[in-house]
């Protein structure tokens, strides 16, 4: 199994560039083109959040058109920039979409690692919750199957990351719950998030925890005493995860960092295990 994972593509209106500079359209057709590229292609792609970059309703019907163009299967939960209602009016025609109920979350049962999608949004505010419904649902769901391997999938990052702004805590509650339900379920391979629009690394309830890149800009790595977040030229990305084999360890999950863009001509060094 290969699961491809996008975050915060942040698309505007037609026309509009994002913070009056970048394209953000342009670089998620670049990201959509660059994962079609891709062989073999991944099962399916997991978008985490900021599809659009205000909530509004004009901003959906671009992106919707863009990742319509993917060739695998997408899944998508909402990020703080998104409205649950424009999120849910978008994907309306999806399946794995939620019909009723106040959170936008679900399971993805078609492969060999499960997809649990957590809704971690706090309508107009820039950091996430875990309320006492939402970390029942997710235990439940845990609990409903403990020896399947499972990927947990959420806006937020729900440790600190060394950054600053909205981008500083993804949780302003929640977060040891969170912990103690990861704990508790030893089946869950990687807790997958965007949000803070680099890749980044970290541990959470003894999981380890992998953070998507933006498909639009990235922030920049300043741990500075000035304490300022920055926006950097840096190229779109995504995360690839792979299911493998692994004769001494047996099967696991394994994480790739893909940035997009023009690094020149490849240079095969083997093929089929030969020296070219």
């Amino acid at each position: 199994m290969i699961l491809a994972h996008i975050s915060d593509s942040h698309i505007e209106a037609p026309g509009v560039l994002t913070y009056g500079t970048f394209d953000a359209a342009a670089s998620l057709r670049r990201v959509v083109a660059a994962l079609n590229a891709c062989d073999p292609q991944p099962d399916a792609v997991l978008h985490t959040g900021d599809i659009v970059h205000h909530g509004e309703a004009a901003q959906y019907p671009p992106a919707r058109e863009i990742l319509a163009g993917l060739k695998a299967p997408l899944y998508a939960i909402p990020g703080n920039h998104d409205s649950r209602e424009g999120f849910a009016e978008a994907f309306a025609d999806q399946p794995w979409l939620p019909k009723d109920g106040p959170f936008l979350h679900y399971t993805v049962e078609d492969f060999p690692v499960r997809l649990v999608c957590l809704d971690t949004v706090v309508p107009g505010q820039p950091w996430g919750t875990l309320c006492a419904e939402r970390l029942a649902w997710l235990e439940s769901q845990l609990a409903a199957q403990p020896m399947r391997p499972t990927i947990v999938a959420c806006h937020h990052p729900p440790f600190a990351t060394g950054l600053t702004g909205s981008t500083k805590v993804g949780l302003d509650q929640g977060g040891a719950e969170f912990a103690a339900i990861l704990g508790r379920h030893a089946q869950v391979q990687r807790v997958l998030c965007g949000h803070s629009h680099r890749p980044m690394l970290g541990v959470f309830g003894g999981r380890p925890v992998w953070v998507a890149p933006a498909t639009c800009y990235q922030f920049e790595a300043g741990f500075s005493a000035e304490n300022t977040l920055a926006l950097t030229q840096e190229p779109p990305g995504y995360g690839l995860h792979l299911w493998l084999e692994d004769p001494v360890a047996g099967p696991g999950l394994v994480s790739h960092y893909v940035p997009v863009g023009d690094f020149g001509e490849r240079r095969v060094l083997l093929r089929d295990g030969k020296r070219v």
